[in-house]
């Protein structure tokens, strides 16, 4: 496959491309990657394929991504967003993508598998991202590789006044902690600072329960845990964000996790601190960011 690919993209890789967009496309910058390596990249790429999870990411930003592995059931945000864009695979299909003849790929999968990794870079200049990165993090690293950072400043900025305003608006006490759990299938998971996490903590947010901070923030590389029932009392804060899968097994779990008497009796709870959350809205994608800044007050009935 390699060699196929090497030699397909050698004769292939400029084919049908206006003369002016390859001027473009030849031109490269120096650009370091989160792994410390020292690559050229195109200066203004136009054509990415992006295998990660965050898209909503890249099409906040006008990105002219070409590929993507998409998810199968889109939430509601990204409605109508996909047009133009075709659905690569898991972790992404050589044949598939040598196609598109990409200028660049961004691989967030490139910890999985270090042979697909070199795969796709002889289609076209790859570079690792990390996708569970929080969303500030990850957009000023989007800003890096594109050229486009004072654009991500910008809206960085935008995010963090709505986010003041949120807060502002529930006006929590002083110190209040809050926990995100996860019912997938028959596993409950406690989340970190990613996701959902990335928007209810922070400097305007909520607290993080000690637990939380030890047993997964403080742990390098890790985004959650899971957790048996006789620990929640040792996870939960002052508010609980509950998350279910959308599927049969997950709801009958986490139906069977609310009415029990050990989640009865913590302390939020009794309360009445705890919203259940669509699933669909465990992001911090930028293109779901405001319709969760909208809806959070509201899944805490503080409108």
């Amino acid at each position: 496959m390699l060699l196929i690919i090497s030699a397909c993209s050698t004769s292939n890789a400029n084919s049908n491309v206006p003369d002016e967009q390859k001027e473009e496309s030849e031109k490269t910058v120096q650009y370091t990657t989160i792994t410390g390596e020292q690559v050229e990249i195109p200066a203004d790429p136009k054509r990415v394929v992006y295998i990660g999870q965050t898209i909503g990411d890249f099409l906040a930003m006008g990105i002219p991504v070409v590929g993507n592995n998409l998810p199968q059931n889109p939430p509601s945000y990204y409605e109508g967003k996909f047009e133009g864009i075709v659905d690569v695979g898991n972790p992404g299909d050589l044949e598939t993508i040598l196609t598109l003849k990409p200028d660049l790929i961004i691989n967030g999968y490139y910890k999985a598998e270090a042979d697909h990794n070199e795969a796709l870079s002889k289609i076209a200049t790859t570079i690792p991202f990390n996708p569970a990165l929080p969303y500030t993090e990850r957009v000023k690293e989007m800003g890096n590789i594109f050229g486009k950072q004072e654009e991500t400043a910008q809206l960085i900025a935008k995010f963090e006044t709505q986010s003041q305003e949120m807060f502002d608006k529930l006006q929590l006490a002083e110190g209040a902690t809050a926990t995100v759990f996860y019912q997938l299938g028959k596993t409950l998971y406690v989340m970190g600072d990613r996701s959902l996490g990335a928007i209810i903590y922070g400097e305007n947010g909520f607290a993080i329960p000690p637990a939380v901070q030890k047993n997964i923030i403080d742990q390098k590389g890790v985004s959650f845990v899971e957790v048996s029932e006789e620990v929640i009392p040792e996870f939960a804060g002052d508010h609980l964000f509950v998350l279910i899968q959308d599927d049969d097994e997950s709801k009958t779990q986490a139906d069977q996790l609310l009415q029990s008497p050990l989640w009865g009796n913590l302390p939020a709870v009794k309360k009445g601190n705890v919203y259940v959350v669509p699933n669909e809205l465990n992001t911090d994608n930028l293109l779901a960011l405001e319709q969760l800044f909208k809806e959070l007050p509201q899944w805490m009935h503080k409108q």
